[in-house]
């Protein structure tokens, strides 16, 4: 299984860290590049220092060179060489070559005004770096005129000069930048994987914290669930999707555990009655009064638990699945059917269409949902108070039926939300005999099968309305 804080840290870890060793490679390259290059430049100036000490004459030439401002070049401390060439002999070279065995350093030919810089090992024993220059010496800018006058334009012999010192300290410098550049390459990358790993840790702790207060989430605790929150703006989708999901599954846990208790509760009754009624036949075996009343009841019970079961299962079964819709129904003369078929006479069926309302639904169905429906008014209404039933269109031209009546018992909004909610009873003591809770709830449930959808509205304290939509056909 991938792991979001895993695969997060290995990414980032090895991509920071092929990003900081590409930078790092290509700063210690630039970096020898220029030290480099600034010790070649310190020779380059060093020997041109050592031109400007050159000056030809009619006389000559002649090198003007102080050896009390250039100690270098004389003791045996640290020391730097030079030598020149003139005409092929050695001209001057410093006093530092004449404390060693060789006291020479090593002659290359050139073209006029080219510099060559090699590695060499000093007279001292010690590795350095030489530069070589061929040049025309100078004139005295004070006897530039005479010179040129006597001589006159001639071509002048050239001179080589040499300058060597040593690159201990360059290479030192050189090493220890290469030692702290691998370094670098070791500890940044355990570096970065260590504040990367911390990094994500910290950015997923919120999830590390939203995962476990689901974990431990119990709907069958004594206390009510609590909804989810967070102050991370990517996890608010995700939270308040989960909050959604949770409530309505809270919402369904304590549908099916209040509904597990109301079977509990309408079984419990006739399940007793037929114990009693056992028990007293076996007490008094062959009682003709117990005889006479005995069958009758036992066919009551059978038949109220049967119609509790029959119930229950018809919502099961279209909870389930969708219904064809093959009749073209007229709702006008479906309702007219319905109404006759109930033996009470204030029921008042208002057509708000000019023209008939029909449907393609099925049949059975729709039928089944509007008897519902005036059965649970006609139960529940007051006695003789009139029952409207109103057949018109919505105004997207979807066919609706709206049942209204008054009711005995004044309804609460609290109570709306759980009309359609097998076996509930505005009654928690369920005295009554005849009424199981399930009319409304066979209602919704055949309404989900066939498309439909069926809305209650508290008009008044004591008025009820149910409506019912039908899909338009397409």
């Amino acid at each position: 299984m991938k792991s979001i804080r895993k695969t997060l840290t290995r990414r980032l870890s090895i991509t920071i860290s092929l990003l900081v060793i590409v930078v790092l490679l290509a700063a210690d390259i630039g970096v020898d590049t220029w030290v480099q290059r600034e010790f070649n430049q310190g020779l380059k100036a060093k020997v041109g220092m050592l031109q400007s000490l050159v000056n030809e004459d009619l006389d000559g030439v002649e090198f003007e060179f102080a050896g009390e401002y250039f100690p270098e070049f004389e003791g045996a401390s640290s020391p730097e060489y030079f030598q020149l060439w003139y005409k092929g002999q050695i001209f001057e070279k410093s006093e530092s070559l004449a404390l060693y065995t060789v006291d020479e350093l090593p002659f290359e030919n050139l073209s006029l005004n080219e510099a060559v810089i090699n590695d060499i090992t000093l007279p001292d024993g010690r590795s350095g770096r030489i530069i070589h220059t061929k040049y025309v010496p100078q004139i005295d800018s004070e006897d530039r005129e005479a010179f040129y006058s006597v001589r006159g334009e001639v071509q002048r012999d050239p001179m080589v000069i040499a300058y060597a010192t040593s690159t201990e300290l360059l290479n030192f410098t050189l090493w220890f930048i290469d030692i702290a550049f691998l370094v670098a390459l070791i500890v940044i990358p355990l570096m970065v994987r260590f504040v990367v790993r911390n990094t994500v840790s910290y950015a997923l702790a919120p999830l590390d914290a939203l995962n476990n207060n689901i974990r431990t989430l119990r709907f069958t605790a004594t206390d009510k669930h609590e909804a989810f929150s967070t102050n991370v703006s990517e996890l608010e989708p995700i939270v308040s999707s989960l909050n959604h999901f949770i409530n309505d599954n809270y919402a369904l846990y304590l549908r099916e555990k209040r509904l597990t208790s109301d079977i509990a509760h309408e079984l419990k009754t006739p399940v007793s009655e037929l114990i009693n009624l056992a028990e007293v036949a076996m007490k008094f075996p062959g009682e003709e009064r117990l005889e006479k009343d005995f069958k009758p009841q036992i066919l009551r019970i059978g038949m109220r638990m049967k119609n509790i079961i029959s119930g229950l299962m018809l919502i099961q079964k279209h909870s389930a699945k969708q219904t064809q819709l093959n009749d073209l129904i007229n709702i006008e003369e479906l309702v007219a059917q319905v109404v006759a078929s109930k033996a009470v006479d204030n029921i008042n069926v208002v057509a708000k269409e000019r023209s008939d309302v029909v449907i393609h639904s099925n049949r059975i169905a729709v039928e089944s949902i509007f008897s519902n429906l005036l059965d649970n008014a006609i139960e529940h209404g007051k006695h003789c108070e009139p029952i409207s039933v109103y057949i018109g269109k919505t105004p997207s031209g979807q066919a609706q039926i709206e049942v209204t009546n008054t009711t005995h018992t004044e309804i609460d909004e609290s109570d709306l939300r759980h009309m359609f909610e097998p076996l509930w009873q505005k009654d928690a003591s369920r005295t009554s005999e005849d009424n199981f809770g399930l009319g409304l709830s066979i209602v919704s449930a055949l309404c989900g099968a066939i498309g439909a959808a069926v809305t209650v509205d508290k008009l008044d304290h004591n008025h009820i309305s149910f409506s019912v939509t039908f899909k338009k056909a397409s």
